[in-house]
C-alpha cells in the first residue's frame, strides 16, 4: 500500500463508518475517476459487508385458484419476469449429472426479440401450427438428388475373409507326392492341390511351412523370359517382401 506523510488519513473501519473504498490506498496520483470506477465495481465488493435482507412472500403465477388478495408476491426486476417467474424450462444433463443446456420461456422470448421478432402479443407469437425445423442433413444433395447415384439397398458388401484386424491367421504348408508332381496342400482346407488363396492388407498371416525341398515364397508378378542361345524359358517373379519376415 502506499500512503501519504499523513498516517490519519485512513482510519480503520468501526461501528457505522463509511463503507470501504479501495482506491483511497492508492497514492494521490493513481486516484483517477477511472480506477475508482474499476475498483468501486470490483475489489471494494470484497472489502465492504454484504447487506442481506430477508424477504417473505410468495414467486410464480398470481392467477392459481389459490391465490388471495392478502398475498404478498416478490417482485421481479419487470412485469414481464414477474409475469413468467416460474415457467416449464428444457434441461439436458449428461450421464454425470451435469447441466449441458437450460432454457425456458423468458430465454425464447430474449431469443425472439434478438432476431427482430415481434414479440408483443405471445398468444399470436405461439398460435402457429409450423416451425422452423433443422433436419441436419446435406441440403445439396437433398435439392440436387437427380445429380447423385442412389443406392437402394446401400452399397454391396465386400466380404473379406481370414480374422479380425489384430489376430494373426494361420496357414499350414505341407507336400504331397502324385506320380510325378509334387503338390503343396494348405490348410484349414487341407485337401485341395496348390489352392489359389486371396491375402488382403491389414491382414496378419502366418505359414508353418513344412515342405523339405520346395521354398514358399510370395510373388506380385509372374512371367516367363526364353533364352534363345539354350531355347530354354526362365520363369522370372516379382517378389512381394513388405512386411514379410521369416
Amino acid at each position: 500500500m502506499a500512503y501519504n506523510d499523513n498516517q490519519n488519513e485512513y482510519p480503520l473501519p468501526t461501528g457505522k463508518n463509511d463503507p470501504r473504498q479501495t482506491s483511497e490506498f492508492l497514492p494521490r496520483y493513481f486516484r483517477t475517476d477511472a480506477n475508482k470506477k474499476f475498483l468501486g465495481s470490483t475489489l471494494d465488493q470484497f472489502a465492504n459487508s454484504g447487506v442481506v435482507e430477508k424477504l417473505s412472500g410468495f414467486v410464480g403465477r398470481r392467477e392459481a385458484k389459490a391465490v388471495s388478495v392478502d398475498d404478498n408476491y416478490v417482485d421481479d426486476i419487470n412485469a414481464f419476469r414477474n409475469n413468467y417467474q416460474f415457467e416449464p424450462a428444457t434441461v439436458y444433463e449428461d450421464k454425470f449429472g451435469n447441466a449441458k443446456f437450460y432454457k425456458d420461456y423468458k430465454d425464447l422470448i430474449g431469443l425472439v426479440n434478438v432476431y427482430k421478432g415481434t414479440t408483443a402479443n405471445h398468444s399470436k407469437l405461439n398460435e402457429q401450427e409450423f416451425y422452423t425445423w433443422n433436419p441436419h442433413i446435406d441440403f445439396d444433395k437433398f435439392s440436387n438428388f437427380r445429380e447423385y447415384y442412389w443406392l437402394p439397398n446401400g452399397p454391396q458388401e465386400v466380404p473379406v475373409k481370414g480374422q479380425a484386424l489384430g489376430i494373426t491367421s494361420t496357414y499350414q504348408i505341407k507336400t504331397v507326392i502324385d506320380d510325378d508332381n509334387t503338390a503343396l496342400i494348405f490348410t484349414p482346407d487341407g485337401k485341395t492341390r496348390n489352392p489359389r488363396i486371396k491375402l488382403y492388407r491389414g491382414q496378419t498371416y502366418r505359414f508353418e511351412v513344412n515342405t523339405d525341398g520346395s521354398p514358399i515364397s510370395i510373388a506380385t508378378s509372374r512371367s516367363v523370359k526364353p533364352d534363345p542361345l539354350s531355347e530354354s524359358i526362365s520363369l522370372i517373379s516379382t517378389l512381394y517382401t513388405e512386411g514379410v519376415t521369416l
